[in-house]
């Protein structure tokens, strides 16, 4: 390693002489020097930067870093450039150029490699979202279930039980995703997944039974969707009874829908042991709400009909 003069640029990126920098001072932490090209930094490079070099260049640009209270700004902020503005605003940073963005991917790095596992930021949940849409790009819908359920952790970890809806969620993660879009497209995918591996039939129960607990007083179509794939994953595992209990729950909750007993009729119709009479009573019922309610969805339950008696076994 080619030894710093002490009228040589100083290392550490500064843009000082050694000798007026950073040569006096005691336990140096080592660091990689960013050189100030006015193009903004990514987050690669600042990230091939171990945490301690990290802490050492916030230090330096009037950061007074201290792990501790970083640990408990995390439990309270909801993203990393939240912390990056309150540091700007704080302690009057300047910093222009190509180091300007450094506070923001500082603490976003940060907080990866320090917080607890399930506490993520804003910045990383929606890079999760993000991978998962590559992966729905690349029609692999376990690979993006397998990256939305780590950001679910992340939604869970942040949920009070002082609100009951996702409204507060929306507010705090508004302008990166959309809560209550995320939380049905998982439901839809989980079902998807399970084409391929059947295993997510059992993840998907848990995951809808975690949010309809969660989020108990949420939009009414979303939790009867939520209920509705609990029960046809059940059928679909051919764990009937746990499929019975919960379609005969669904029926009580939600008795003008006509879209719990299409759901419940499908259930007998594509039962290994098709039971048909069971089918076309629920099928019925559906169709006596829909033309009660002038429902458009009729339409649905007429062409299922029409199925049972054309293939009746």
């Amino acid at each position: 390693m080619t030894k710093v003069g002490r009228n040589d640029p100083c290392p550490c990126g500064s843009g000082k002489k050694y000798k007026k920098c950073c040569i006096n001072k005691q336990n140096q932490v080592e660091r990689k020097p960013i050189e100030p090209f006015f193009n903004h930094l990514s987050y690669e490079e600042v990230d091939e930067l171990s945490t301690e070099q990290i802490i050492a260049q916030l230090k330096d640009l009037g950061v007074p870093f201290e792990r501790d209270q970083f640990l408990k700004d995390i439990e309270e902020y909801y993203s990393a450039e939240d912390i990056s503005e309150d540091w700007f605003s704080d302690y009057q940073l300047v910093i222009g150029g190509r180091m300007e963005d450094f506070p923001w991917l500082a603490a976003s790095i940060l907080w990866d490699r320090l917080a607890k596992p399930k506490n993520l930021s804003m910045e990383k949940m929606y890079q999760l979202i993000e991978d998962g849409y590559d992966c729905l790009g690349k029609d692999d819908p376990v690979s993006a279930c397998d990256h939305w359920l780590k950001a679910w952790e992340g939604i869970k970890y942040r949920v009070s039980p002082v609100f009951q809806t996702l409204d507060y969620l929306e507010e705090r993660y508004r302008g990166s995703f959309y809560v209550s879009e995320f939380c049905q497209n998982l439901e839809m995918e989980l079902f998807n997944a399970s084409l391929e591996d059947p295993t997510y039939l059992e993840i998907r129960i848990q995951y809808c039974q975690e949010f309809c607990r969660l989020f108990p007083s949420e939009d009414q179509n979303i939790m009867f969707n939520m209920r509705r794939a609990i029960a046809d994953s059940y059928g679909s595992l051919k764990q009937f009874n746990e499929a019975e209990a919960a379609f005969e729950q669904l029926a009580k909750d939600f008795s003008d829908n006509l879209w719990t007993f299409i759901a419940w009729g499908d259930y007998y119709s594509e039962k290994q042991d098709r039971d048909i009479q069971k089918a076309k009573e629920k099928y019925e019922k559906a169709l006596s709400i829909g033309k009660a309610t002038n429902d458009a969805d009729a339409f649905v339950v007429e062409e299922r009909l029409e199925s049972l008696e054309e293939y009746p076994f």
